[in-house]
């Protein structure tokens, strides 16, 4: 299952240099609303299964490409906001196995966000 988060938040770089508790809950608040109307487009419902996430960011235009370690925060933003919409029980290891950032696909006629590919582990 595979969806498009229109959210991509700061890098990790940035929020290491000291960003104030209020605006990593900002961040946390814009990724849940784009997180749910994702799953609202795609019609997603909760997922009783252990799964993997991949995570791609989409640059469009104007936004600059960093390394794909520095979209962590990202995809822990939208992992929180799937957790938030119901889709996913909980973002623990018995939920989530694993998590995957992958280098951004560049595209720059199309909107900006994190393509979020979700993986039902198979046990």
């Amino acid at each position: 299952m595979r969806l498009f988060v229109e959210y991509l938040g700061p890098s990790t770089n940035a929020i290491y240099a000291g960003v104030h508790w209020a605006h990593r809950k900002r961040h946390k608040d814009e990724a849940a609303a784009a997180v749910r109307a994702a799953v609202r487009n795609a019609g997603i419902g909760r997922i009783e299964k252990r799964v993997d996430l991949v995570f791609r960011p989409r640059l469009g235009k104007g936004v600059r490409a960093r390394d794909t370690s520095n979209n962590s925060y990202s995809a822990k933003m939208i992992e929180d906001g799937l957790v938030a919409a119901g889709v996913l029980e909980d973002d623990t290891l018995a939920c989530v196995r694993k998590v995957i950032n992958e280098p951004p696909e560049i595209d720059r006629k199309s909107e900006t966000g994190t393509w979020v590919e979700i993986k039902e582990v198979v046990e």
